[in-house]
């Protein structure tokens, strides 16, 4: 039996066109399938829990109804055994970019049917009791703003709605007087426009702030990008778009297995897409081969 997680309104109501057509593939290779569609935050996370004794979890639906289930599926654990369908159907679908995989629906339900899988890390965030997760970015600064002022714009904007709201954000962000401490040890201050702890590449609908990150090295991808003018941020968008901001001055990468930031002031924290408002230090640590996926 295998548990199926959909989000019925991602990517404009796509995952629920999609449940009759997974029920469909998998009854016609006999295989008993369970739906579970979510209505309000952490119901993919606890539908998961439900599910950590099927033979598969399917989530469907976008990066952030994945962060929910992986949320779910780990629980406070280092690793679970339970192998992970992700069937992508949100406005970003940043993870299947990481993942760089451009198989079809058909064939991710024929990997599911296969059995075959692959171990892949993830990240335990603000480990101090919330038990949350990200499989793919988790970030604070100005994307995040980006990120909360999208989400309202979707329905109108669509993909398009993380450009709208970059601009808006750009316009009236500030930056962060933060303390981020790598590996317990190196401990770096100053301002910062944006801070991403990550193991894929991609967020916001396509830009690839990581290209050098990898899903299964056992790393974290730490990118802080240094206090900023409005003015370059402005152009520090695109050239992420064109995959030119590597090499920037003000952009350092770290590849680290811990993080832990510090600020005065509470955080608004995005997990893939998902916020979280967190008013205590943030916690991020790797959890090497944490997570089996179909391939």
């Amino acid at each position: 039996m295998y548990h199926c997680i959909v989000n019925p309104a991602a990517g404009r109501k796509n995952g629920q066109k999609l449940i009759p057509i997974i029920k469909s593939y998998m009854e016609s290779c006999g295989k008993e399938l369970i739906i579970k569609e979510t209505k309000k935050a952490m119901d993919a996370a606890n539908f998961a829990k439900e599910g950590l004794q099927s033979q598969g979890i399917i989530s469907v639906g976008g990066d952030g109804t994945l962060q929910e289930v992986v949320s779910g599926m780990l629980d406070g654990q280092d690793k679970c055994d339970t192998p992970l369908c992700a069937i992508s159907c949100g406005s970003g679908n940043d993870w299947q970019r990481s993942l760089n995989s451009s198989q079809t629906l058909e064939a991710r339900i024929q990997s599911i049917i296969a059995g075959k899988t692959r171990a892949i890390d993830a990240i335990r965030a603000n480990n101090m009791g919330l038990g949350l997760a990200s499989i793919n970015i988790a970030n604070i600064g100005l994307d995040v703003e980006i990120v909360k002022r999208a989400q309202p714009l979707k329905k109108i904007f669509g993909k398009n709605s993380y450009v709208v709201s970059a601009l808006i954000s750009i316009a009236k962000h500030k930056n962060h007087s933060l303390t981020v401490f790598i590996d317990d040890k190196e401990a770096i201050n100053g301002d910062f426009t944006l801070v991403a702890i990550c193991n894929g590449q991609y967020y916001g609908g396509n830009m690839r702030i990581t290209p050098s990150a990898i899903i299964d090295d056992g790393k974290i991808t730490l990118c802080l990008v240094k206090g900023l003018s409005r003015s370059k941020i402005l152009m520090l968008f695109p050239l992420m778009l064109l995959e030119k901001h590597t090499k920037l001055k003000d952009i350092e990468y770290i590849e680290c297995k811990k993080v832990t930031i510090i600020s005065n002031n509470r955080q608004s924290l995005s997990l893939d897409g998902n916020i979280y408002e967190i008013d205590k230090p943030l916690n991020f640590e790797i959890l090497p081969n944490a997570i089996q996926i179909f391939e």
